[in-house]
Order: C-alpha cells, then sequence, then structure tokens
C-alpha cells in the first residue's frame, strides 16, 4: 500500500528548514498518539524531538506525533519535496488521505494533521501544535 498524504507549502518549507540541522537521511515520522497529545513547546533542541499534531483529546479522530526519525522495516514511505514522511503500518492506515499543515497562528504554530474529511483542529483546543525554533522539537 502506498499512503497517500498532502503536505501543505508552508508544513513542506517549514520541514525542510528544520530537517538541515539532522543527519542525511532523516525522516519525518508521524505516529498515533495515546490520549490527548497535546502541542509542545520547541526550542532550539537538539538531534530528535517529536510535536503533537492533530485533534488531541478527542476520541472520534486520531492524534497524531510527529518526530524526526530514520525509515525502518515495514513503514511507509512517501517523498514529499525534498524529505521523506514516514509511518507504520496502522498509522498509514490512519493517515490516508490526510492533510499536514504549518499554521501561524497570533497565539501558537505548529503543524496539524487533519485526517480525511475531518474538520480542522484548533490549535488552542488542547491538542495539536507545535512551535518550533531553530532545530528538532523537543518534547517534555
Amino acid at each position: 500500500m502506498t499512503m497517500n498524504i498532502e503536505v501543505s507549502n508552508e508544513a513542506r518549507d517549514q520541514v525542510r528548514h528544520l530537517i538541515q540541522g539532522q543527519k542525511p537521511g532523516t525522516a519525518v515520522r508521524v505516529f498515533l498518539q495515546a490520549g490527548g497529545g497535546g502541542g509542545c513547546g520547541c526550542g532550539s533542541g537538539g538531534a530528535g524531538g517529536c510535536c503533537g499534531a492533530g485533534e488531541g483529546g478527542s476520541s472520534s479522530s486520531p492524534s497524531f506525533g510527529m518526530a524526526f526519525d530514520r525509515p525502518r522495516n515495514g513503514d511507509e514511505v512517501v517523498k514529499v519535496d525534498g524529505f521523506s514522511v514516514v509511518a507504520d503500518s496502522m498509522t498509514s492506515e490512519m493517515l490516508e488521505g490526510a492533510k499536514i499543515e504549518f499554521v501561524q497562528e497570533l497565539n501558537e504554530s505548529g503543524f496539524r494533521i487533519i485526517p480525511k474529511g475531518g474538520p480542522a483542529p484548533a490549535m488552542n483546543a488542547g491538542g495539536g501544535g507545535c512551535g518550533c525554533g531553530g532545530g528538532g522539537c523537543g518534547c517534555g
């Protein structure tokens, strides 16, 4: 199965900028999160890191996380304009038809993953978003 996802221009630009500080071969891993997720405040952190990206706290749609990682055996890999998005088989099924966005709003900025047919989650609704600085996103 080949995962079909859309990545907005803004999200592509942000990932290309952030991934420059990573080792060659590093990809963006999207994964299902247990619980409500929640946004991560990101600074000038280091090599890996993750960001809450998605609805968070809603039982009707999945909550996703994002992190820099290397592709693993069995992963679905989608090449996106200078980088790869990877996910395990269960996550890739949930990601099918999803859209990854990067939004900048007055109080928050970050990545959002909108499941196929799902509404755009509010950044301040308990979940989703990751404000990223220069480097990887560090969850605390």
